[in-house]
């Protein structure tokens, strides 16, 4: 009997990880064209070298491993584009994609790295003084729809719940963890000084993180037990992070950390 244990993310027989793949990617769509609907061509273009850059580096490496190419850099490319800012330099894009799929190779490809390959290439930018977000105390406006002061993925909390909503029909979105995370978020704010635990909700970084980023099936934990309380602490870490550090920049760097600790408390615990 062949006993052998495949990496995740680990799906149903008779479903695809590429359709997995086209389903995210699907899910980003509406956010990415609210981007370039509010700030135009240089949101495009940012998304673009995202996307076509991490798409490339994905396709040169599965076909130097001999694998299929499976698609996952798309939603790589997509994430890390709504990370970035839409002034973000072509260069700085793509070295954050370059980054990204670096981070993602080198820890075996998909199904094996131990941190999302796009928040990863976020927090590689942060070195670049230009590409460091203001702490989210520090910036208002209209979250909901229309912000342009931040990432692309900031200019509409409600196109990111459009994609949200999509990915829960599909089974995609486990509620276990972005449940958790959103709460914890509104608490956090609710507690911050000066704190307003509905624009910290509203904000589009918060929907990024909870219902994109931290269930990633590979970097989050897959234990029921963990996945509760791994959503509580990236809504509780993640808001504390944009607040008072980085703002989204800041959020992607507390995840990090999140799944390297979770990964070891997985391994721990089983």
């Amino acid at each position: 009997m062949d006993e052998r244990v495949c990496a995740a993310p680990y799906v149903a027989c008779g479903v695809r990880t590429r359709f997995l793949m086209r389903d995210a990617a699907v899910a980003l769509l509406p956010a990415a064209g609210g981007a370039v609907a509010f700030q135009g061509w240089g949101a495009g273009r940012v998304l673009l070298c995202t996307v076509l850059v991490c798409s490339l580096l994905d396709w040169s490496f599965a076909r130097l491993q001999g694998a299929a190419w499976d698609g996952s850099a798309v939603v790589t490319g997509l994430l890390l584009g709504l990370l970035l800012p839409g002034g973000c330099p072509w260069w700085a894009a793509a070295l954050g994609s370059a980054a990204a799929m670096g981070s993602k190779a080198l820890s075996g490809g998909l199904g094996r790295n131990i941190w999302n390959p796009a928040a990863f290439g976020r927090v590689v930018l942060l070195t670049f003084p230009g590409l460091r977000p203001a702490p989210l105390r520090a910036v208002s406006g209209r979250f909901l729809l229309g912000y342009t002061g931040g990432s692309l993925g900031e200019i509409s909390s409600l196109l990111l719940a459009v994609g949200a909503v999509y990915l829960l029909i599909r089974h995609l979105l486990p509620p276990q963890i972005a449940g958790p995370a959103l709460a914890a978020s509104f608490l956090t704010g609710a507690l911050l000084p000066r704190g307003d635990a509905l624009a910290i909700l509203a904000w589009g970084g918060t929907s990024m993180t909870a219902c994109f980023l931290a269930v990633d099936p590979v970097s989050s934990p897959m234990g029921m037990g963990l996945q509760g309380i791994y959503g509580a602490a990236c809504g509780v870490c993640c808001t504390l992070a944009a607040y008072y550090a980085g703002g989204v920049a800041g959020a992607c760097g507390a995840l990090l950390a999140l799944n390297l600790l979770f990964r070891w408390m997985e391994r721990a615990y089983n």
